[in-house]
């Protein structure tokens, strides 16, 4: 598998481009609907996977917000074409290989360092934004059994609107899942389900 490089403080200057330059140009705003964040705890983000941009409103969260560290799970064949993003914080997984365990055991060993912030699509794979269902891969609850006790699991619905502006107003949807360690598998995928599809309806009636 591939490892995100270990350098902070490079990282921390691929945050601060993107905030200060990359997103005034593309977005009007961005919004937070902020959750309480539990002192000592590292974050296992879950979001869905909606476009391009995704990892990048990651990392925004992760340093703007929650003052962690950000790394984030990326497909080996997407980070072997774009094996850059490593030095942003990325690593790769390969599904149906023996290096699967490996990403497994690699996401848990990060999610010790409470200092961490670890990105996951549950979803495994691009789905329209309008999707109100998330189906969650076997693979993250793989890592929930393998996850510390001081994990806060937080789930991020991203929606993005027009409206009167040729910029596009992206809010991030933030909901505490609870800590790792005490999530039931089916109730999980209720509780996001039912969360993604609340933030659709409210969004379409905005």
């Amino acid at each position: 598998m591939i490892k995100a490089t270990k350098n902070n403080w490079l990282k921390k200057c691929w945050y601060l481009f993107e905030s200060k330059v990359i997103f005034p140009r593309s977005f009007k705003k961005i919004i937070v609907e902020q959750v309480p964040l539990k002192e000592g705890h590292s974050i296992l983000l879950l979001q869905n996977h909606i476009s391009w941009w995704d990892g990048f409103w990651g990392s925004y969260l992760a340093y703007r917000y929650f003052n962690k560290s950000y790394h984030v799970m990326v497909q080996e064949s997407q980070l072997k074409k774009h094996f850059y993003f490593k030095y942003k914080g990325a690593f790769s997984i390969k599904k149906k290989s023996k290096e699967l365990f490996e990403s497994i055991n690699y996401t848990s060993d990060l999610l010790k360092n409470p200092k961490n912030m670890v990105l996951i699509f549950p979803q495994g794979r691009l789905q329209s934004l309008y999707a109100e269902e998330i189906v969650i891969e076997k693979g993250l609850f793989r890592i929930l059994e393998s996850a510390p006790a001081n994990c806060q699991v937080i789930y991020n619905a991203v929606t993005i609107n027009y409206l009167e502006s040729f910029k596009p107003t992206v809010k991030c949807h933030l909901f505490d899942c609870g800590n790792a360690n005490e999530l039931d598998q089916q109730q999980l995928q209720r509780d996001i389900s039912a969360f993604q599809k609340k933030v659709m309806s409210d969004s379409i009636r905005q």
